[in-house]
């Protein structure tokens, strides 16, 4: 697993290697298509540590909705990552 980022290192990066324009792309991209689900996902976690030990069928059912949707918001990050990185041009 990588190391947590710096919040001050990332914004001295994100400042040298990003136009103000590409800045906004980047974080409305992020917001629109992964902030939204990254909340919703830690949402159906705590539904399923509710249910887990009184409706063992129905935290299955959410367990099983919620590796669905982790796999969508990660095959997501990995799509951008893909189309963001140089190598993609050639």
């Amino acid at each position: 697993m990588a190391e947590a980022l710096d919040p001050e290192i990332l914004r001295q990066q994100v400042d040298e290697h990003l136009s103000p324009a590409a800045r906004r792309w980047l974080a409305d991209l992020l917001h629109d298509h992964l902030g939204g689900r990254i909340t919703n996902l830690s949402l159906q976690a705590e539904i399923v540590l509710r249910a887990w030990e009184r409706k063992p069928e129905m935290a299955y059912a959410e367990m099983q909705d919620l590796k669905k949707r982790l796999d969508e918001a990660s095959g997501f990050l990995v799509e951008l990552v893909r189309t963001v990185t140089p190598s993609h041009d050639e």
